[in-house]
């Protein structure tokens, strides 16, 4: 039946259709974490060094100490207790294992062993009680005698005068126990045949003392020694080879279980381009480590970051164009990142460029560039800065000139001259805080923008801890970041994106020290030389 419909008032209701629910990955159920395979092996990666340090001290350790403990032989024999095959009674193992368990005790008893030690030269009761042990195996029905000893011939000796002074003890003993009984049964006897009444009695007990007597017989004969003790060929311990293996593998589990807990209580950054993320910034460069590898790697690592600093030096060049001296402030976040390296590397580039660049340590506090650059500390930026402080106005030129050492000059026959020139960190300062947010530093940078360098390098002390390195960006008109990953925590990188937020100047990116490297047969080109170097005084 059709109802009429007013076009106007009719309204649409849509209908939702939910998709059909799909399964659930492994990565999609909730409550469960995936596992960052990467991060751990990168962590130990990072650790390599001190997981290699703790194997090594500790199989050294453990090796030395085997060698230097003196050596112990050991010597084996066996004794088997044989049960007489009776079908009317068989022994139960519960009644073999007591008898087993009795000679066991009798073997290590003082009686044994101080006849024994009559036997061995040299040894007494109390030596003979150190040295034995033994242990029974009821299954088998032996008692094993195991002797350890200084020497070989000693070991084998103890065992096979131990095992057969057993024998004979046992064998004495249970005779004397049979001879004691059949000497009260003949006394019995003895009486019984004075009586008119005991016939009965008197064939069982002439019966008794039969057995008895060959029971003396073969008293002793279930019990004998499998082999004698042989001269072992070497000795049981120490094992400085076996100790060394095992030292090996527990160190290294150790070592590595270390390391993880080191990153999960000091988690580290585990990739330049986790790094890049984390502070936000462009990643210019990785470098890997060049030291500790064997020749062509070597010779591969050195290309590889030979073209890693030459990518840096385009980076800067095309960043911040040679119209006017440039100063590129280079730092990180802690010490010992390679940040001072980095200067002396990225001058260098620039100079083969045909640039003319000045490099300076204003890191007054841990000076290295002049480690690196192989020259005296002599007069540098310090003492050119407490000049200025002292006297006020421009540096002194004549003083500035015995400072900045002329390292690298243009070769022959180039169309561009490049130059390298170094300024230490002169006399060591008593307030270098003060010196660098000081009026020198300024001053000296004007003076410096005006000598016609194209690039000024100023390997600046960490940003973290100290603020020297932000008051020096404030006159600087690039600044990279050096980072070292196995140095960088995630704490740093948190700290250090602060301190970052906090400075006007916002760095060009970061070029990352120990990043890992892709081999290439393009690194192992051989360049020819672009500029000499040489040491003048300007």
């Amino acid at each position: 039946m059709d109802y009429p419909c007013d076009s106007r008032q009719a309204t649409t209701i849509p209908i939702y259709v939910s998709p059909p629910p799909q399964p659930e990955t492994d990565r999609e159920r909730p409550g469960e974490e995936r596992v960052d395979v990467r991060r751990y092996l990168g962590a130990i990666r990072q650790s390599a060094g001190l997981i290699a340090a703790i194997v090594l001290l500790t199989t050294g350790v453990v090796a030395a100490v085997s060698l230097a403990l003196p050596k112990s032989y050991q010597g084996t024999t066996s004794i088997v207790l044989e049960e007489a095959d009776n079908p009317l009674s068989q022994p139960d193992a519960e009644s073999v294992r007591r008898r087993l368990n009795t000679l066991q005790a009798l073997l290590t008893s003082p009686t044994v062993l101080e006849v024994a030690a009559r036997t061995v030269p040299g040894e007494s009761r109390d030596s003979l009680e150190r040295k034995i042990r033994s242990a029974a195996e009821p299954e088998a029905n032996i008692i094993e005698i195991t002797v350890d000893d200084g020497s070989a011939e000693g070991a084998a000796a103890i065992a096979n005068g131990v095992a057969q002074t057993f024998l004979t003890e046992r064998t004495r003993l249970e005779r004397e126990s049979l001879a004691r009984a059949r000497q009260r049964l003949e006394a019995e006897l003895t009486q019984l045949e004075a009586s008119p009444t005991a016939a009965v009695q008197i064939p069982i007990l002439r019966e008794r003392i039969s057995q008895l007597r060959v029971s003396e017989e073969v008293a002793g004969s279930d019990l004998h020694q499998v082999s004698a003790a042989e001269t072992p060929a070497a000795a049981n311990s120490p094992r400085p080879l076996r100790n060394a293996v095992l030292a090996i593998f527990g160190s290294l589990f150790f070592a590595v279980l270390l390391a993880l807990g080191r990153d999960q209580l000091s988690p580290r950054v585990g990739a330049p381009r986790d790094l890049g993320r984390a502070l936000d910034l462009r990643v210019l460069a990785g470098v890997p480590y060049v030291r500790g590898r064997r020749r062509r790697r070597a010779q591969v690592m050195s290309g590889v970051e030979a073209e890693a600093y030459e990518t840096l030096r385009s980076l800067v060049e095309l960043s911040a164009p040679p119209e006017t001296t440039q100063v590129v402030l280079i730092t990180g976040a802690v010490h010992g990142e390679g940040k001072t390296t980095a200067s002396w590397r990225l001058g260098h580039a620039l100079a083969r460029a045909g640039h003319r660049v000045l490099v300076g340590s204003a890191d007054l506090r841990v000076p290295r560039l002049h480690e690196i650059a192989k020259v005296p500390l002599g007069l540098g930026l310090s003492d050119v800065l407490a000049m200025i402080d002292w006297e006020g106005g421009e540096p002194d030129a004549a003083i500035l000139d015995q400072a900045i050492k002329e390292m690298v000059t243009a070769g022959p026959g180039k169309r561009k001259q490049g130059a390298l020139h170094l300024i230490t960190s002169g006399t060591k300062a008593k307030d270098p805080g003060r010196l660098i947010s000081g009026p020198g530093m300024p001053a000296f940078l004007r003076f410096i923008r005006d000598l016609d360098y194209a690039y000024v390098i100023v390997d600046a002390p960490p940003l973290l801890g100290i603020a020297d390195s932000q008051v020096l960006a404030r006159y600087a008109d690039r600044m990279v970041l050096v980072h070292r990953l196995d140095r960088l925590t995630l704490d740093h990188v948190a700290d250090l994106r602060q301190v970052l937020d906090g400075l006007e100047l916002v760095p060009m990116g970061i070029v990352v020290i120990g990043a890992r490297s892709e081999v290439s047969p393009y690194y192992l080109q051989r360049r020819p030389p672009i500029v000499q170097s040489g040491l003048e005084t300007r």
